[in-house]
């Protein structure tokens, strides 16, 4: 009998391990056909989860029976079905949130002082110690041309206030030859901060809360009834007009019973960019053009509330008398494609101390990136990988 029951259960695991495919899907715009970026896709009833590139095509390894949950700020939460989905065009068409379902609200307590318990409440609510299974890439870009790329897989330990890293496979590449003389530079960000500052929310912090910043700022709520049925509060803030200050406008997604936070979106307000800064840096004069910041958070079935996708963008410009007149961005995107609540021991000597991953190299033992609901690259990005690996066979 024992027999038996483990042949059936080994019989269902190989079943189900079959099944699962790699699906390659569109998301577009009902109204306009335009491509839908940065949405969060999660299939329903697991802790899988990824996100659309910014031609709004993603890939999710499931079953074809699997739902999957698609969100995103300005489109209405949609569930749909793998089976469900056109083959032929392999497309999911998303209906915007408009406007005039979203109401106003005015309340006797101030609306910095409602976001900074949302954040407050959310920093605490998160889950730790756990494990995020991530897909982590980053590139670099100086004077509009690619400099540096480099992905992987990246498990983060989350404990308490800090993460530890354990890379599990890595690629990375100088996308100029050696006699190019354009400059090469590391990315202004920090891998290893990737998911502690959206579990903190720096940003917000920083902008609004450092030192009653938030003066500088003029805020709205609204409120809006999802096609689930569940209201979201929606908090829009922006530079005061009169000021001649180098700030941001932003919005902040959260539920108005438990004031979790699902989204949040930074930007620089361009109208404000005359008043950026002059740093000094060394050698050089660097001056911030742009900044972009975005998070999205999940709630699970299991009620686990966690970081879904995070993605940050610089801008800056370097200048000195004699050499340097440069423009330098840098990108970052963070998908969670999975987690495990177990904080597992892990030697202390892997942990990944480096500030980019690029300095780990190329270290991977299949294409990873086709798997684990990685993001898909654009098709401009595709062709910079599509070189780097016949590079890698010529030199093979």
């Amino acid at each position: 009998m024992k027999k038996t029951i483990l042949f059936v259960l080994l019989l269902f695991s190989i079943t189900n391990l079959f099944s699962q495919q790699n699906f390659i899907l569109h998301l577009k715009n009902t109204t306009n056909n335009e491509p839908i970026q940065s949405a969060t896709i999660t299939v329903k009833n697991s802790g899988f989860g990824t996100v659309s590139n910014d031609e709004g095509t993603f890939q999710i390894v499931a079953s074809s029976n699997s739902d999957i949950l698609i969100s995103h700020l300005e489109f209405k939460t949609t569930t749909i079905s793998l089976d469900k989905i056109d083959s032929k065009t392999n497309t999911i068409l998303l209906e915007p949130n408009t406007i005039e379902l979203e109401d106003i609200i005015v309340t006797k307590e101030p609306i910095n002082e409602l976001l900074y318990k949302a954040v407050e409440t959310s920093k605490s609510r998160f889950n730790k110690p756990i494990v995020l299974n991530t897909y982590y890439r980053e590139f670099v870009k100086v004077n509009d041309k690619y400099t540096r790329f480099t992905d992987g897989l990246v498990d983060y330990h989350m404990i308490k206030s800090k993460a530890d890293l354990i890379v599990n496979q890595s690629r990375a590449a100088r996308l100029i030859s050696e006699d190019d003389q354009t400059l090469d530079v590391a990315s202004g960000l920090d891998v290893r901060s990737a998911t502690t500052k959206q579990y903190t929310f720096s940003a917000l912090e920083k902008i609004l809360f450092d030192g009653k910043k938030y003066e500088d700022y003029d805020f709205e709520l609204k409120s809006r009834v999802e096609k689930s049925g569940n209201e979201v509060y929606i908090i829009n803030f922006k530079p005061k007009e009169e000021l001649k200050k180098y700030l941001y406008k932003g919005t902040v997604v959260f539920n108005p019973e438990n004031y979790l936070i699902t989204d949040v979106e930074i930007n620089s307000d361009q109208s404000k960019l005359e008043y950026s800064k002059t740093i000094n840096i060394l050698i050089v004069k660097a001056a911030m053009l742009d900044l972009k910041v975005k998070s999205t958070y999940k709630v699970t079935n299991g009620g686990n509330y966690l970081l879904a996708f995070s993605s940050r963008r610089g801008k800056i410009k370097i200048w000195n008398k004699r050499k340097y007149n440069d423009v330098i961005e840098f990108k970052s995107d963070l998908v969670v494609t999975d987690f495990k609540k177990e904080d597992f021991v892990y030697n202390k000597k892997d942990v990944y101390n480096e500030r980019s991953l690029y300095e780990r190299g190329n270290k991977y033992s299949d294409k990873f990136w086709k798997k684990n609901n990685s993001m898909v690259l654009t098709d401009e990005e595709a062709e910079i990988i599509k070189k780097l690996e016949l590079e890698s066979k010529s030199v093979n």
